[in-house]
């Protein structure tokens, strides 16, 4: 980002406290890379910073802010995230992403970084209408291919179980911060918010501050080692020893606490994809430094699959569609209000590439008013969040 352009921010209430925080960082676009210079909006040069409140829960518009330089997307060096970056959803609530809480992650930084391509494609307004998603689903295709079958990813639903089977975990220590960052993360709320309405048991208090002890033992431990280093035998077998103590733990207080034991495999199977994903923006080879079977689950999830007539009625297709320009898709009401607007940018939850928000079904979307946009006037950008 230029050095001219001063990082946003905005007053949010991520928890009880209304407090100023800098925003998070959504996406950059390099506007030379986008097709269409003969009929788009936009400029044809230069680069859109697209910033947001990461708070979504009960916010309709969340505070966002669209930033334009002339440069080109890869004039400038990274910027480094400001010290007052807000946690991805505040440090409570279901939907607060695990990673970035820096009340209790000693590492606490953004790290995952993931490019984009772009395909053109001819968009229709409709809403439920059977004729417009056959012609969506047309146009879809000849810009993205017929699609693959529907495939599953296997560590989604994955038990603890099949974990303590599983000897090929935890492979480097950057899936040991993210796993511990998790458990951590279930810590804090479960010792704050205590089980529905009843504060908690002296027993459940002290396994807790218990586990707790022991999570940040070793995230001290990762503060001096590279990330992408292999984990050695022993630490693996004590690494692994550690988190099925963690769930054993939770499995005995059970209905004390508000975490659900299989929450625990569902982070970790989250934390293993994240880990490779990570690995490939690093320029790690995750073929040969992560575990085969890891890899193969991971790259089937990030294909475009066979839409149906039906995913093109409701606009809602298996595989998520980041877009700009176009009417856009939602499970609300916010294209219908917005018709009038330019769509900048519409990114999908989807857990094929990180899981942003525990909601697949969300849909962020920036938009802008036609006037603005040709003013190039970004600061009347608004965003929209909406969920299924």
């Amino acid at each position: 980002m230029p050095p001219q352009l001063e990082w946003p921010t905005a007053d949010v209430r991520a928890n009880e406290t209304l407090e100023t925080v800098a925003l998070t960082f959504v996406a950059q676009i390099d506007l030379a890379d986008v097709p269409g210079s003969g009929w788009s909006p936009l400029p044809k040069r230069g680069t859109l910073y697209f910033f947001c409140s990461s708070v979504f829960v009960g916010e309709r518009h969340p505070a966002c802010r669209v930033l334009y330089s002339a440069a080109g997307g890869d004039a400038y060096p990274d910027r480094p995230p400001p010290p007052d970056l807000m946690p991805l959803g505040g440090t409570d609530g279901d939907y607060q992403v695990k990673w970035l809480d820096s009340n209790l992650d000693f590492h606490s930084k953004i790290e995952f970084k993931y490019p984009v391509s772009f395909r053109l494609f001819r968009d229709f307004h409709f809403r439920d209408d059977a004729v417009g998603g056959e012609l969506m689903v047309e146009e879809l295709c000849r810009a993205l291919g017929p699609g693959e079958p529907q495939e599953y990813d296997l560590l989604q639903f994955r038990s603890a179980a099949k974990y303590e089977k599983d000897k090929d975990w935890p492979f480097n220590w950057l899936l040991i911060v993210c796993v511990v960052r998790s458990v951590l993360s279930h810590i804090q709320r479960d010792l704050k918010l205590g089980y529905y309405g009843k504060p908690l048991t002296d027993v459940a208090t002290v396994e807790l501050n218990r586990v707790r002890a022991g999570a940040i033992a070793w995230l001290e431990r990762c503060r001096t080692l590279t990330p992408m280093d292999d984990v050695d035998p022993d630490t693996k077998v004590s690494f692994r020893s550690w988190w099925f103590e963690v769930v054993k733990t939770y499995e005995k207080m059970d209905g004390q606490v508000r975490t659900y034991t299989s929450e625990f495999a569902a982070d970790l199977g989250n934390a293993i994809n994240h880990t490779i994903r990570c690995m490939a923006t690093e320029e790690v080879d995750a073929s040969e430094d992560a575990p085969f079977s890891y890899v193969t689950n991971l790259a089937r999830q990030n294909h475009w699959k066979t839409p149906t007539v039906d995913d093109g009625r409701r606009r809602h297709f298996r595989t998520a569609l980041h877009q700009m320009l176009g009417y856009g898709s939602g499970p609300q009401d916010a294209t219908e209000e917005h018709l009038e607007d330019m769509l900048l940018l519409q990114i999908q939850g989807d857990l094929a590439f990180f899981d942003w928000h525990s909601n697949v079904g969300g849909v962020l979307h920036f938009w802008i008013e036609r006037d603005a946009l040709a003013r190039r006037d970004f600061s009347k950008a608004v965003a929209t969040y909406e969920c299924d």
